[in-house]
């Protein structure tokens, strides 16, 4: 009942208005009613049209999406990056809670035997995983956490990076084997790690808030002692564009006019970060 077999949403709809048409009583025909409107609102809603097109309701697409989620075959490109910056809450719910149960259940029924380990990064974790379960990512974070509590068997890991770690799911963190704590100065956020040290670890703790770039405190299973390390430089070229604004010498230019207003006003609204 629940495997992925393809099936087109205005047949759903055509089942629910025959079996409206055999109930004889109007007060059994509600629960029809409200499913049939809410498929409509959806169908009808421009932010949900990738999941309605024409092409994907006659076509079995799961075997791309599977090969697009996890790089398979890699083909010398073994990472996938799914950004949702920008996404309202409730379509990016729609998208990690699909993407993370794809993936569960693809590493669940694959060959164990020719199965590549694959490792779930959820950038940003206190949106998707919340201490509060009643938020906007209900169903994203029940499929993380299932991830978090079981895929280790299957191959299927998870890391979960965050400057709020005191916000997240307290059942998703217990899953976690190893820290790395970096430079943290929010006292909520350090008495987490700090419940979380062991003991041979506390005299690292007043590092924690002044720790420079590139260093962190790591502790747990990936490592036999808590120690103190340095990452490695990355090359220019490598680095991700997430650099903080170089504001002294930008604001010495006047290079936004009128045609980057504009064009920053047509990218809004097509939703679309390309030229």
């Amino acid at each position: 009942m629940d495997t992925p077999t393809p099936f087109a949403v205005h047949d759903i709809l055509r089942f629910l208005n025959e079996e409206v048409g055999k109930l004889n009583k109007a007060d059994g025909a509600i629960s029809y009613l409200r499913l049939r409107a809410r498929l409509e609102s959806l169908r009808e809603d421009r932010r949900f049209s990738f999941l309605f097109t024409d092409t994907l309701e006659k076509q079995d697409s799961l075997s791309k999406l599977v090969g697009s989620l996890l790089s398979i075959p890699v083909a010398g490109k073994p990472l996938t990056i799914i950004d949702l910056s920008g996404v309202p809450s409730e379509i990016a719910d729609v998208v990690v809670s699909l993407s993370c149960r794809v993936m569960f259940d693809f590493t669940l029924w694959s060959d164990p035997e020719r199965r590549p380990p694959i490792l779930l990064v959820c950038e940003e974790a206190h949106r998707y995983l919340p201490q509060d379960e009643r938020t906007d990512f209900a169903a994203g974070a029940r499929a993380i956490t299932r991830i978090a509590k079981e895929g280790r068997k299957y191959g299927l890991s998870l890391a979960l990076v965050s400057q709020r770690p005191s916000e997240l799911s307290l059942s998703a963190l217990s899953q976690c084997g190893t820290v790395f704590a970096l430079r943290m100065g929010n006292e909520h956020d350090q008495r987490f790690v700090e419940r979380a040290l062991p003991e041979s670890g506390y005299a690292m703790m007043s590092a924690l808030p002044s720790l420079p770039a590139q260093q962190a405190v790591v502790f747990g299973e990936g490592v036999s002692v808590a120690m103190r390390v340095r990452f490695d430089d990355i090359p220019l070229a490598r680095r991700p564009r997430s650099e903080s604004a170089t504001f002294s010498e930008a604001w010495r230019e006047d290079s936004a006019g009128d045609e980057f207003r504009e064009e920053g006003i047509r990218r809004w609204r097509t939703q679309s970060r390309s030229a």
